[in-house]
């Protein structure tokens, strides 16, 4: 059965117009554009209808710095709070693996348009709860955030608790400890891991994400001969972001989180991830397999995230 978003977008195809006056919702087609299958469908999800086309008004309206990564659906959305390189992309498959009705917000820092990027990281939780808010002005929060992202994602819900907010969820998805984002961690576990030492805080690694990251957004924009000027300016600004947001998650200090953490590992030890028990009031654990941990948002053990993350949020929410 077609969904609502794909019902929009074939209605969009052949110029139909739809917008919301007040409660009512209004239509303006072309002639012989709404067939009567069209015509049955768009009654019968008018609600749905409504709901989406309210909130692309207020996607319209929010902060550039909230990207859309999976905007449908009537449940509250998930914020994902940047990494590396200010990048939110890099939990697009998880999102499609999600219910249908979940959406999911990304929230970027600031820094990535060339002005100066936040140097610690309550700074920057300060910063995008200001972008959150705007949105969502009040709870429930749900909160998720992806390896260096993690750090950010706890001190925003850290601030947000504080706040008198409620959270109902704080995912740290393959986050490792704060700690473990030092110098002298990194030293010390490459000499037991050398193999794995190659993997991780390197400069050469950290340049490899980003760049990942950028794929999709610049293959149409980069030239055969190499990078515009534009696209450069780009890069430069996202290495200066993600220099600086290691920077930030290396000098942290988490205090003790007064709510649950939710913290999806796998069985590589590699993050030392269990040193977030020490600073939780309550942890729930959801180990997702035998393989390494960066390998978590790629297919197919995307797919057992999703499944996972997707059972914690019908816990509260229920199946819709």
């Amino acid at each position: 059965m077609m969904d609502t978003a794909t019902l929009l977008s074939r209605l969009r195809e052949r110029d139909v117009r739809l917008w919301v006056d007040e409660d009512r919702l209004k239509c303006s087609a072309p002639t012989g554009a709404l067939d009567d299958e069209m015509r049955v469908m768009l009654a019968n999800r008018k609600e749905e209808v409504v709901a989406c086309l309210r909130q692309a008004e207020v996607l319209k309206s929010s902060p550039s710095t909230i990207v859309p990564i999976k905007p449908d659906g009537h449940r509250p959305p998930i914020f994902a709070v940047s990494g590396h390189g200010g990048d939110v992309f890099s939990l697009v498959t998880l999102a499609r693996h999600l219910d249908k009705e979940q959406p999911m917000l990304g929230v970027q820092p600031p820094g990535l348009d060339g002005t100066e990027p936040l140097t610690s990281v309550e700074a920057l939780a300060r910063f995008e709860i200001e972008q959150i808010r705007r949105y969502q002005p009040h709870g429930p929060y749900l909160i998720a955030g992806h390896c260096a992202g993690g750090t950010i994602a706890f001190e925003v819900a850290q601030q947000l608790a504080a706040a008198g907010q409620q959270l109902a969820l704080l995912a740290l998805v393959g986050s490792p400890f704060p700690t473990m984002f030092r110098h002298a961690q990194q030293l010390l576990f490459g000499l037991r891991h050398p193999a794995r030492a190659l993997a991780f805080g390197s400069l050469a690694a950290r340049k490899s994400h980003i760049m990942g990251g950028l794929q999709g957004r610049l293959r149409s924009r980069q030239a055969r001969a190499g990078l515009s000027p534009a696209v450069q300016a780009e890069l430069t600004a996202i290495r200066r972001v993600d220099s600086a947001t290691l920077a930030a998650v290396r000098s942290y200090k988490p205090k003790l989180y007064p709510r649950q953490i939710d913290l999806f590992v796998t069985s590589d030890e590699w993050h030392q991830a269990l040193k977030w028990r020490a600073v939780a009031a309550t942890m729930r654990e959801h180990r997702l397999g035998d393989f390494e941990i960066d390998d978590l948002l790629v297919e197919p053990h995307v797919e057992m995230l999703a499944a996972s993350l997707r059972s914690r949020l019908n816990a509260d929410f229920g199946h819709v």
